[in-house]
């Protein structure tokens, strides 16, 4: 019988198959992470900065001068007792009204956007998020403006000023609990810089301050501290907003326009109940300089109030609300020297307490600059 072969088992050929493996460094790490927008926090772009900061500056010092001018320029009987009341609604209403102006800003800047990145389903949902905070922001945003002009109605500057100048404490204390801000050195000193800054300004002037008989210290105090606590606070939640958005300027003009005009209506709606418009139409008919003089002097200050929203929101939404408000507050020097220059007539002039504030404020402006340069090095 032919005898049964069992079959010859062989070893079956391995077979090896290439896995490439990449190694990701902690610049391709960046970068992915703000591609995707998955961090809180990313590179600061300094042309950005440099652009706020220009704004902020601008901004505020023309809207001020105009302020000043605006003023100057009312008749006397406007300067009696019981002005006190009269327009703080409208100055309110000039921080926002003109936010408009900001809608071809948007267009073009969102257009750039999409092209480079085409709208996705999160884009659309950062909108609503925006739009549901801009309630908030809006009511925050005109009873700011609101009780900032009355408190500098029924103060001397100077205890206005003083006053004022908690605004750096509530920010500083909101972002630490709504933003969770993470401090060190270089901003506490920036930040202690900035309300030396803030402090020093006192000695200026303001063409709007009361006389003696005018003076009313507990509602001007009262003012002056919830014009500090609802900047802050401001502040603090358009940032948070920032944090469920996209990393594009567009989102700044998003809150500027959607706030704003909850903020308008708002103004408008205290101007209307409050009967300052007639107050307006008296104020118009007895400008020193005339009507026209009058409706551009408005129209100057909505217009570089904007350009001041634009730097403060802008900063915000690059770097955090703290660097908003020191930036906001070391300005005060630099509107305070331009004042001394355009209204001597104010008895004001350039003293020690102004030249101070200028090294002060720049050595603040310079702490915190260093302290985003260090940032940027760990990227």
């Amino acid at each position: 019988m032919a005898k049964n072969h069992q079959p010859l088992q062989t070893k079956p050929q391995e077979t090896f198959v290439h896995i490439p493996i990449y190694t990701t460094t902690k610049q391709d790490m960046t970068t992915i992470i703000n591609q995707t927008g998955n961090s809180n926090r990313k590179p600061n772009h300094w042309p950005t900065i440099i652009l706020c900061n220009i704004f902020v500056i601008t901004g505020q010092s023309i809207a001020k001068i105009i302020e000043n001018f605006y003023y100057g320029q009312l008749p006397p009987k406007n300067h009696n007792v019981n002005r006190q009341n009269d327009i703080v609604w409208t100055q309110s209403l000039l921080q926002t009204v003109g936010f408009p102006l900001l809608l071809p800003l948007f267009i073009l800047t969102a257009k750039k956007h999409n092209q480079q990145q085409s709208p996705t389903t999160s884009d659309r949902t950062s909108t609503k998020y925006i739009i549901s905070f801009s309630g908030l922001i809006g009511i925050l945003w005109s009873n700011q403006g609101r009780f900032s002009a009355k408190a500098k109605l029924e103060l001397p500057f100077s205890v206005f000023t003083l006053i004022y100048t908690t605004q750096l404490f509530f920010t500083l204390i909101f972002a630490a609990f709504i933003n969770k801000l993470k401090l060190n050195r270089w901003i506490i000193t920036s930040w202690v810089l900035a309300i030396t800054t803030g402090a020093l300004t006192f000695s200026s002037s303001f063409t709007g301050e009361p006389d003696e008989a005018e003076v009313e210290y507990r509602r001007g105090s009262l003012a002056a501290l919830l014009s500090s606590v609802y900047f802050s606070l401001l502040l603090c939640v358009i940032q948070n907003v920032f944090k469920r958005n996209q990393p594009s300027f567009v989102s700044v003009y998003k809150v500027l326009i959607f706030s704003s005009l909850v903020a308008t209506i708002s103004s408008a709606a205290g101007l209307l109940i409050e009967g300052e418009q007639n107050h307006l139409k008296r104020e118009m008919n007895g400008f020193s300089k005339g009507k026209s003089a009058y409706v551009m002097v408005m129209v100057g200050q909505a217009v570089s109030w904007q350009v001041y929203w634009v730097g403060i929101v802008g900063f915000v939404f690059s770097v955090s609300s703290v660097l908003a408000n020191v930036i906001s507050v070391i300005t005060w020097p630099v509107v305070s020297v331009l004042v001394v220059i355009f209204f001597g007539y104010v008895n004001d002039e350039f003293d020690v307490f102004k030249g101070v504030a200028l090294i002060t404020a720049s050595l603040s402006a310079a702490a915190y600059f260093y302290s985003l340069h260090k940032e940027n090095r760990n990227y």
